[in-house]
């Protein structure tokens, strides 16, 4: 029902459906509320989220947040139905005191201040795997994946991304 991120199982923190969300301003998107007021205070990791998904992902499509912690951090997945597979994966943000240095099959890339993160465009075999990116900011590496179709071109698959990693803002206790 979850799909895998840089970590394995976790203790399920969220499981809810979500109603039209709107964009914050100067926050994390409206979308994550309900996993942000559920995570907050239960991982030692500092959360990034967008303050807007990719204009691939429109908010009031959602309809499942999903968030974990585990002992290495967190993870929050975004759904388009109610009941959440990974054939409804919308997007997946992730943070992890597991800090990767090389990953296979990926290229540097360069966004925001000059972090350098890692790219890698969906690939397919039996089915296919979302696009991703990870970067360590101040010993955590974080990894968005995005749900592409396949056909997308390869530049704009990692413009996807970066647009998405550069409106992170960190999540604060309100």
């Amino acid at each position: 029902m979850k799909a895998s991120g840089i970590f394995g199982f976790g203790f399920l923190v969220a499981l809810f459906a979500l109603d039209t969300a709107v964009s914050q301003g100067n926050g994390p998107a409206r979308v994550f509320k309900p996993a942000i007021d559920k995570l907050l205070g239960k991982t030692k990791v500092p959360i990034l989220l967008p303050s807007k998904l990719p204009i691939i992902i429109r908010e009031r499509d959602i309809k499942l947040a999903w968030g974990t912690v585990s002992e290495s951090g967190y993870d929050i997945a975004l759904y388009y139905t109610e009941i959440g597979s990974d054939a409804s994966l919308a997007a997946d943000f992730i943070g992890s005191t597991q800090v990767f240095r090389d990953l296979p099959n990926t290229r540097k890339v360069e966004f925001g201040k000059g972090i350098i993160g890692m790219f890698r465009p969906v690939s397919c075999g039996g089915s296919c795997a979302p696009a991703n990116l990870w970067w360590e900011q101040n010993g955590v590496m974080y990894q968005i994946q995005i749900k592409l179709a396949s056909t997308t071109n390869e530049k704009e698959q990692e413009k996807i991304l970066l647009e998405a990693a550069n409106s992170t803002v960190p999540v604060r206790k309100e």
